[in-house]
């Protein structure tokens, strides 16, 4: 009675299989973020490769990821989430099997980074399309918001439990164990039903045709381009401060790895609130355009930042980040269910893989941009500035879209 009132999507057999799995898939990809980046210190000891590890992991999604979502408009999306995902899984047993026998080094895990970063981005657009041919649209939201509880779930355990496995068992059983992790999630998809695509009189053009078609689209749908553009703002004034946890935790609080740690639980711990929050409230009455906590919580989180950047007191800063990741976790549910109740699945992948790069991919952009002026002008200071701008850009894009609080 409980789930079917709180979480409705989970009354679906196919989608509580998919959750299931993806449980598993979530929490490996975690564990493989910690894995790559400590086995890349463990080789060169120099921050420099672990940062250009990261980079490979997250940069394919720029390019790669519009690619792939013109490619899951045209295919059989449970076929190509099944490839996506073995052959994430088999790059891991490869990984294995170098560290195994000795053969690992700084170049091939490298390549390894990189063909991990260039399929999950294909996994990210995919995941996002197929969850709305497995529950029934009257679920979409609350189904987004159960996605997002996995997803912050897992980025609260999949870290802490890489590195217990890596203390106790050491890194050859650690990636083996991560490997199993990962292959449940192909396996979990063969026995799942995925509703046909929604009939569509398209005619098939070229991969950057059908790319344009899908920008156009987005341009020209009133609700679908506000909720990409309050992405965009807060993406790039916001989203970068987390990627520079570690040069705040040492460069202003001076708290070492132990404070990074704190600074990465509670982040996800706001985000893991939020989510259940969020899927609590999207139950069968769905909400029409952006609801008005996004704008309210975005404010919130970029306040946040400027709560954190002046503070002394590593209490109060502890809990500004609770509230970004609280904040980050409300703008990115709420916005993707808003755009994927927008869409059918003609345009679906292309229009959920322009979102990603606005996630990702101006996040990535957002935190070089920060270290590197925060290295000039003082770390405190540009999170200041930063967020000074980003709630000026808020403001200017609710007056020109004529937005009323």
């Amino acid at each position: 009675m409980v789930l079917s009132l709180k979480f409705p999507s989970l009354i679906s057999k196919d989608f509580q299989k998919y959750t299931a799995g993806n449980f598993f898939a979530m929490n490996g990809i975690w564990i493989n973020r910690v894995i790559i980046g400590w086995l890349g210190w463990e080789l060169t000891n120099l921050a420099s490769w672990v940062g250009f590890l990261s980079f490979l992991l997250f940069a394919p999604t720029i390019i790669a990821g519009p690619i792939f979502g013109v490619i899951i408009d045209r295919i059989d999306i449970k076929k190509f989430a099944i490839y996506t995902q073995s052959i994430i899984s088999i790059t891991v047993f490869i990984l294995w099997f170098l560290y195994f026998f000795g053969y690992l080094n700084i170049y091939n895990l490298s390549a390894i980074a990189l063909n991990i970063g260039v399929f999950t981005s294909a996994d990210r657009a995919t995941r996002m399309s197929l969850v709305p041919r497995i529950v029934d649209r009257d679920t979409l939201a609350n189904a987004i918001a159960v996605h997002g509880i996995n997803f912050n779930s897992a980025r609260l355990m999949g870290p802490a439990l890489a590195g217990i496995l890596i203390k106790v068992i050491g890194f050859k059983a650690t990636i083996f164990i991560n490997f199993l992790f990962l292959i449940i999630m192909p396996l979990t998809l063969y026995i799942i039903t995925v509703k046909d695509r929604d009939a569509s009189n398209q005619k098939k053009k070229n991969l950057f045709s059908e790319f344009l078609d899908g920008v156009r689209f987005v341009l020209n749908h009133t609700v679908i381009f506000e909720a990409c553009a309050i992405t965009a703002v807060f993406s790039f004034f916001a989203r970068g401060t987390v990627e520079i946890f570690p040069a705040i935790a040492g460069g202003v609080f001076e708290v070492g790895a132990g404070g990074l740690g704190q600074m990465m639980a509670t982040a996800g711990a706001g985000a893991l609130v939020a989510a259940i929050f969020i899927a609590m409230r999207r139950s069968k009455d769905q909400e029409k355009g952006i609801p008005l906590r996004v704008y309210f919580s975005s404010f919130m989180g970029l306040v946040a930042i400027i709560i954190l950047a002046i503070s002394n007191s590593w209490l109060i800063a502890l809990s500004s980040i609770f509230i970004i990741g609280y904040s980050m976790t409300v703008n990115g549910i709420d916005l993707q269910a808003v755009v994927q109740l927008e869409l059918n699945d003609s345009y679906r992948g292309r229009v959920m893989s322009l979102w990603v790069v606005l996630v990702i991919g101006l996040a990535a952009i957002s935190a070089i941009l920060m270290g590197i002026f925060g290295d000039l002008i003082g770390i405190r200071n540009i999170l200041v500035i930063s967020s000074l701008l980003g709630i000026t850009s808020l403001i200017a894009l609710l007056l020109l879209l004529k937005k009323k609080i």
